[in-house]
C-alpha cells in the first residue's frame, strides 16, 4: 500500500503461528518478496479455515506502564474491531486505567498493521530529589599564604578559618522533594524512588530561623564543620602561633597552649588567654589578656588590653598598655601603661628598669637594684593627659558655638519655607548641608565629651595616687607623681610614696 510499510517476514510468521496455520514456506517467502512492491494472491496453504477477523496483539510492558498493540489484518470478507472491542480485548488482560482511546482511533483510521501503538499509558511517578545542606562557609580550609601584587609571599597572612558573626547565616537547609506517586495500567499506586531525608546537625552557639531553613550563628567567632556537625564557637583554640597560624585576627576569645613567636601578632575583640611563653609579638585584646608564662619580648613585645592583663612576668618589652590593672611577678626592663593600678607582688615582685605609669597605684616588693639600674615609677595623670583636658574643653566650647550658629541658621531657613511655601533648590540644598553639618557636630560633641569625662574622673582619683614597696626601693628609681618627681637616693625598707603638694612624701608601709 502506498505509504505504508511492506510486511516483513516475522510478520506474517507471527501471524500464522499465532493462528496456527500450516503454511508452505517457501511460497510463502516468494510471496512476501513479490508483494512488497506488486499486488499478489498465492495459495500457501491447503488448509481450510474460518475466515480470521482482523486481531491485535497485545504487550504489556514488566513496569506496568504502558500497553503496546500490534494489529494484525482479517482474511478477506472477514470483520474489522472496533474501539470497543479493542477496549474489551485491553480490559480483558486486566488493564483498569490508562487506555488512550484516541490512539486506538488512530489505528482504525491508519489500518497500519504491524506498526507498534501505544494504546494505554500509566502515569509515572514525579521523581523526587534528596535534601541537602548548603553550607556557607569554606568546608575544606588548607591553610595557604596570601600572594602579594608584586610576587611575595605573605606568610603572616593564611586564610585558616571561617570568621562568623552574630546572626550570619552558616548553613542553609535545602529540604527533599518526596516527588508524587503515579498510577500504572492495572490502576495500582506507583511510588518514586526514596529520597534522602537531612537535618541541621549542630553544637552550642546556632539556632534554626523560624522556617527552620536556615541556621544562624548566636555570637562572633568561627565556624567549622567535624563530620557532618556544624560547630560555631567565640573561643578560638590554638596550639602555637607561629609560621603554621600565621597572624591571627579574631572576632571573640583566644586560648593558646602553647607560645606565641617572635614576629607574628595576635589579635581578638575577646578575651587572650596564653599557656605558654610570648616573644617579641603582638597581643592585642578587646578584654582581659592572661600570659601563663609570661612576655620574653626582645625589646620588640606589644601586648595591649582593654580590660586587664595578668602576666608570670614581662620582660624587654616595647609597649605594654592596659585600659585597667596590671599584675606580674616582676616587670623588667619594659614600658608598662595602666590606666588602673600596676602590682608586682608575686615570688620575686620586682620592677626593675624600663618605664612603669599607672593612675591610681604601683606595688612592689622590690623596686630597682642594688646596680642602680634607671627605673622610672610614675602614678596619677601625666601632665599630657592634663594639657589634653584643657584642649578638649575648649574643642567642646567651639563645637558648642558652631552649633548654635547652625541651628539659628536652620530656624532662619525654616521661617523662610513657611512664610513663602518653598524654598528655592539653593536655599534647600543650604538646607540640607546645614543639617548634616548639625549631626556631625552633635556625634564629635558626644565623642569629646566621653573622652573629657574619662579624663577629669582619673584627675579626679589622682589624689589618692600611691606608690607602696613591701621589700625596698633601690637608689636609680625615679619616682613621679603627675608633674612632680622624686630622685630615690638611698635605699629605703617597707615604705609607700604620695603626692604631698608640690613634693613627693615618704610614708611608712
Amino acid at each position: 500500500m502506498d505509504g505504508k510499510n511492506p510486511a516483513k517476514m516475522e510478520d506474517v510468521f507471527s501471524y500464522i503461528d499465532k493462528k496456527k496455520i500450516n503454511a508452505d514456506v517457501v511460497k510463502l517467502d516468494e510471496a512476501i518478496k513479490t508483494g512488497a512492491s506488486t499486488k499478489v494472491c498465492v495459495k500457501v496453504s491447503d488448509e481450510t479455515l474460518n475466515p480470521f477477523s482482523e486481531f491485535g496483539d497485545y504487550y504489556i510492558n514488566p513496569d506496568g506502564m504502558s500497553v503496546e498493540a500490534i494489529f494484525y489484518p482479517p482474511f478477506v470478507g472477514a470483520s474489522f474491531l472496533s474501539l470497543e472491542e479493542i477496549r474489551k480485548d485491553i480490559e480483558y488482560k486486566g488493564v483498569k486505567s490508562g487506555i488512550d482511546n484516541e490512539e486506538i482511533k488512530k489505528f482504525i483510521e491508519e489500518k497500519e498493521y504491524g506498526k507498534v501503538y501505544i494504546v494505554a499509558k500509566g502515569i509515572p511517578p514525579i521523581q523526587g530529589t534528596d535534601g541537602f545542606i548548603e553550607y556557607k562557609f569554606n568546608t575544606d580550609l588548607k591553610p595557604r599564604p596570601k600572594i602579594n601584587e608584586d610576587g611575595t609571599v605573605d606568610f603572616h597572612s593564611l586564610e585558616n578559618m571561617n570568621h562568623v558573626k552574630l546572626g550570619d547565616c552558616v548553613a542553609v537547609l535545602h529540604p527533599e522533594d518526596r516527588g508524587k506517586e503515579g498510577i500504572d495500567v492495572f490502576n495500582r499506586k506507583v511510588n518514586p524512588r526514596p529520597v534522602k531525608h537531612v537535618v541541621f546537625r549542630y553544637g552550642r552557639n546556632l539556632k534554626p530561623s523560624e522556617d527552620g531553613l536556615e541556621l544562624i550563628s548566636g555570637v562572633n567567632g568561627h565556624v567549622l564543620l567535624e563530620g557532618d556537625k556544624i560547630f560555631v564557637s567565640d573561643v578560638l583554640e590554638l596550639v602555637d602561633i607561629g609560621p603554621s597560624t600565621g597572624d591571627i585576627d579574631y572576632d571573640g576569645s583566644i586560648f593558646i597552649k602553647g607560645n606565641v613567636q617572635s614576629g607574628y601578632s595576635v589579635k581578638a575583640s575577646g578575651d587572650i588567654s596564653v599557656s605558654g611563653l610570648v616573644e617579641g609579638a603582638s597581643v592585642i585584646s578587646g578584654g582581659t589578656v592572661t600570659l601563663n608564662r609570661g612576655v620574653q619580648g626582645k625589646t620588640k613585645a606589644v601586648i595591649r588590653a582593654k580590660n586587664n592583663i595578668v602576666a608570670k612576668f614581662l620582660e624587654s618589652c616595647e609597649s605594654v598598655y592596659a585600659g585597667g590593672n596590671i599584675e606580674a611577678d616582676s616587670i623588667l626592663h619594659s614600658k608598662v601603661v595602666a590606666k588602673g593600678s600596676i602590682t608586682a607582688n608575686g615570688k620575686n615582685g620586682l620592677i626593675i628598669g624600663g618605664e612603669v605609669k599607672a593612675t591610681l597605684l604601683i606595688e612592689a616588693k622590690t623596686i630597682g637594684n642594688t646596680m642602680g639600674t634607671n627605673t622610672s615609677v610614675s602614678v596619677g595623670v601625666d601632665p599630657v593627659m592634663k594639657r589634653r583636658s584643657e584642649e578638649l574643653k575648649k574643642a567642646l566650647a567651639e563645637q558648642g558655638n558652631n552649633k548654635i550658629k547652625l541651628n539659628q541658621l536652620l530656624d532662619t531657613l525654616r521661617k523662610k519655607q513657611q512664610a513663602e511655601g518653598f524654598l528655592t533648590p539653593a536655599k534647600q540644598e543650604m538646607m540640607t548641608t546645614t543639617m548634616r553639618n548639625v549631626i556631625m557636630i552633635e556625634q564629635e560633641i558626644t565623642k569629646l565629651k566621653k573622652e573629657y569625662e574619662e579624663i577629669k574622673e582619673a584627675m579626679g582619683e589622682e589624689k589618692n595616687a600611691i606608690v607602696r614597696v613591701s621589700d625596698a626601693v633601690y637608689p636609680g628609681v625615679r619616682l613621679m607623681f603627675g608633674d612632680v618627681s622624686m630622685f630615690v637616693k638611698k635605699k629605703y625598707d617597707y615604705c609607700s610614696f604620695i603626692r604631698d603638694g608640690a613634693d613627693v612624701k615618704l610614708q611608712g608601709y
